[in-house]
């Protein structure tokens, strides 16, 4: 074949052509395919050779990364496919797949591998069965699950590292505290009685749930101030914008109709700059450029994209304060529960109060017909489509209340629906 389809010289092949005649079959597609670059064929052929020839099996494997293809030509009873899975793994450790890699030297035998992978990656439940597998003594399955729960807690997985330390280490009281730390009032409750430490109840839980009042109040008054700092920011901002435009449309001049639209045209193009430069990079996914789009948000005075910014951050503070429902409700129970009647009443007032403010702006920081406000502009638009979309007025309302320009965000959703308040302290 090389003789019909080249103009090569014999003396350039024909060396290569008489090792190959001197090859066993297999081994001689092998060399044929790995020469053409057809590593999975070669694999396939090499696979074949015998066991003399694993070692090159091996090689192929890491060097072309054929992990998947090679278990597949072995069967589980062979020494080769234990080989095989433990090189697997260990490519697996090189891309941080700590807890696949787990599963791959579990599957083959290799506990203590396997145990080290889990729990690495916090796969406790996997570390769990493997180590009373091998089987650890009791006191060494004890360190391993205070290991594992000092790794959990590093995590704030307060939950799961307290089960370890209470069922595993047999620690009860740091289980509790660890329940306490992570605000898990309830289980802490539980374990308190369980092992009957009422002492903690005074040591440690009273003092944590006045802290954790503390906490949430001085956060909530935080919250609102920055909220109402960027809710009025934006109303000025809004205010000059639409000025900015109205001035600009009752410009008169000799040259009124051009230098008005053009003015007004690249006034848009400039405020829109940013959006022009993610449209040359549309390759990229749409996360990656809301991502782009975010990170070119300034809250600075005067910024282009000032009114965005704001949305935005007002948008995150909706958000963070809408998801402490569950939080602020197991908090206050708790501070019924051991007669702290002023605190809970306090926080409910103030986390309501919070909520309804957050609930009377949403229409003002994102009105229901401002995207229909803005200005038409991009690829597809043209002079006349640019200069009426600033002229035609806004039907749902007055042009006062609408922003000229600024791509206005989702309206973050409220959880109305779940239940947070305590009706004994309504």
């Amino acid at each position: 074949m090389v003789a019909e389809k080249s103009q090569k010289d014999p003396k350039e092949y024909l060396p290569f052509l008489n090792m190959l005649k001197q090859l066993e079959p297999s081994y001689q597609r092998y060399t044929i395919d790995k020469y053409l670059k057809r590593y999975r064929k070669a694999l396939a052929h090499l696979s074949q050779c015998g066991n003399e020839h694993f070692p090159e099996v091996l090689q192929l494997v890491k060097e072309q990364k054929l992990y998947t293809e090679a278990l597949r030509l072995f069967t589980a009873d062979k020494t080769q496919y234990k080989a095989l899975t433990v090189a697997f793994a260990e490519h697996l450790v090189g891309h941080q797949q700590m807890e696949q890699a787990g599963l791959l030297l579990w599957r083959c035998g290799e506990t203590h591998s396997a145990l080290q992978s889990f729990v690495s990656c916090c796969s406790w439940r996997h570390a769990l069965c493997v180590a009373q597998l091998i089987p650890l003594p009791p006191d060494q399955l004890a360190l391993l699950a205070r290991d594992i729960a000092e790794k959990l807690s590093d995590q704030r997985r307060y939950s799961e590292a307290a089960l370890l330390l209470d069922q595993y280490a047999n620690d009860c009281e740091e289980a509790i505290l660890a329940l306490i730390t992570g605000a898990v009032w309830d289980e802490a409750l539980r374990l308190i009685h369980k092992h009957q430490r009422q002492d903690i109840t005074e040591t440690n839980l009273k003092p944590a749930l006045l802290e954790a009042f503390s906490a949430q109040t001085t956060f909530l008054e935080t919250q609102l101030c920055t909220f109402t700092r960027h809710r009025s920011r934006l109303a000025v901002v809004r205010e000059q914008k639409l000025k900015a435009r109205a001035d600009m449309l009752d410009e008169e001049g000799p040259d009124c109709a051009d230098a008005e639209l053009f003015s007004e045209a690249s006034s848009v193009l400039t405020g829109s700059k940013y959006s022009q430069s993610n449209s040359r990079v549309s390759s990229r996914s749409s996360k990656n450029r809301r991502k782009a789009d975010r990170k070119k948000l300034s809250l600075k005075e005067g910024s282009p994209m000032e009114d965005r910014a704001l949305v935005h951050a007002l948008g995150e503070i909706v958000t963070t304060v809408d998801k402490m429902r569950e939080e602020v409700h197991g908090l206050l129970k708790m501070l019924v529960l051991f007669e702290f009647g002023r605190q809970a009443q306090r926080l409910q007032e103030q986390y309501s109060e919070a909520l309804s403010l957050l609930e009377t702006a949403l229409p003002e920081v994102w009105p229901d017909n401002a995207l229909g406000s803005a200005p038409l502009t991009g690829p597809n638009s043209t002079a006349n489509s640019i200069s009426a979309s600033f002229q035609q007025p806004s039907p749902a309302a007055p042009p006062q209340t609408q922003p000229p320009d600024a791509e206005i965000q989702a309206v973050p959703k409220m959880r109305s629906n779940i239940k947070w308040k305590l009706m004994v302290l309504t």
